[in-house]
């Protein structure tokens, strides 16, 4: 029994030395991986906000098999969101919202989905990623 439970700890220690170990990458405008992720990401945020978006990217981060992206969403058009327009009024008129998204992704076999979001932040949310997935904060800060 005990011999179980060490074995464990140490294939769990293993997994996240590995991910650690992995490199941070950030794909460029036109890299395919790129668009794939906004794409993953883009029904989520449009039916949080109530219609089309496009999105202005700040950060995209990808480490193994999970990405990060932080970015402004906007109407397709380009125009900003009226956030008095959505759920998300009260804290907009409150001053208690940013207008930014910060997505976690992962990748399998189908492709990618998104994991976790937060629409709004106003502090460092992916801190709580970094508890909550066992992640490193690399994949957030970035290379």
């Amino acid at each position: 029994m005990i011999r179980r439970g060490v074995c464990g700890l140490i294939l769990a220690l293993c997994v996240a030395v590995a991910a650690q170990a992995q490199p941070v990458t950030s794909p460029d405008r036109n890299n395919p991986l790129r668009t794939q992720l906004l794409d993953a990401l883009r029904p989520t945020i449009q039916t949080e906000t109530g219609g089309p978006v496009s999105f202005v990217v700040n950060t995209i981060n990808i480490m193994g098999e999970w990405a990060y992206v932080g970015a402004t969403p906007v109407r397709r058009n380009g125009s900003p969101i009226d956030w008095r327009a959505t759920k998300f009024k009260q804290a907009f008129e409150a001053d208690m919202f940013s207008g930014l998204v910060m997505a976690l992704l992962r990748r399998d076999a189908k492709g990618w989905t998104v994991v976790d979001f937060v629409i709004g932040p106003t502090d460092v949310y992916w801190l709580n990623w970094v508890e909550k997935y066992k992640l490193p904060e690399a994949l957030f800060a970035g290379p």
